[in-house]
């Protein structure tokens, strides 16, 4: 069994793509896999019944998943989560979060955990944070980084912050989320790379309608196959 916990160096940079794309690499290598959001923020609203839009993207790579397995607390308001939980009267458990991973963990090989925003995005209105639980729920992570200008200094303050937390950092994908210039991606890698000692175990091309990427086989295949997973240090 082995369990990851994806997070972003920020809010949009793709962890929600690279979760489905594992949960989709590992299923096809006939791996029991199954993906797991805690808590989502900005649900909607369809036919009068609130739906995780994130989870609708996990359907894509695993149709026959169980809703109420993989998601446990569901927030109308698209915010941080302890404004939305406080707005909604709902109130965030860390400790019913970490007893979902733990039985999931029992039930499936692997168990892919994807958290909200970046690491100190609160999910407490006392400033318990996505990585306070990633600390309390011992799952190393992999981290999702942009591609390209700028991500050099967020992404190394996020593994900072990571390791004087004491959490084990099993690799990082770089996410394109525009067309940029290569030069600056290829050298953001690399420098990435000789700074954290960190290796990253791929980049995601840009994909412009990533609802139709689990239907074109070719760039889905493509992508996997880019992804060094081998590398992930767990």
């Amino acid at each position: 069994m082995v369990s990851l916990f994806i997070t972003g160096t920020d809010t949009d940079v793709g962890k929600t793509v690279v979760t489905s794309l594992l949960t989709a690499y590992f299923h096809k290598k006939g791996q029991n896999v199954i993906p797991y959001k805690p808590v989502q923020s900005g649900a909607l609203e369809v036919e009068g019944k609130l739906v995780a839009p994130d989870i609708e993207i996990y359907k894509r790579a695993l149709p026959k998943v169980n809703e109420k397995m993989i998601n446990t607390y569901l927030l109308k308001k698209a915010s941080s989560p302890h404004l939305a939980a406080r707005e909604e009267n709902i109130q965030i458990y860390p400790s019913v979060i970490i007893e979902n991973i733990r039985l999931l963990e029992k039930q499936h090989d692997i168990v892919l955990v994807e958290g909200a925003g970046g690491l100190i995005v609160p999910l407490k209105d006392d400033g318990y944070s996505i990585i306070h639980l990633i600390k309390d729920a011992n799952i190393p992570v992999l981290l999702v980084a942009r591609a390209g200008l700028g991500t050099i200094n967020h992404t190394i303050l996020s593994v900072m912050a990571m390791r004087e937390a004491g959490i084990e950092i099993a690799g990082i994908i770089m996410n394109q989320l525009a067309k940029e210039d290569q030069v600056i991606e290829q050298d953001n890698r690399k420098m990435i790379e000789k700074i954290t000692n960190i290796p990253v175990i791929g980049v995601i091309p840009y994909i412009e309608n990533v609802e139709t990427l689990f239907q074109e086989d070719d760039l889905l295949n493509e992508i996997l196959s880019s992804l060094q997973l081998k590398e992930i240090k767990i």
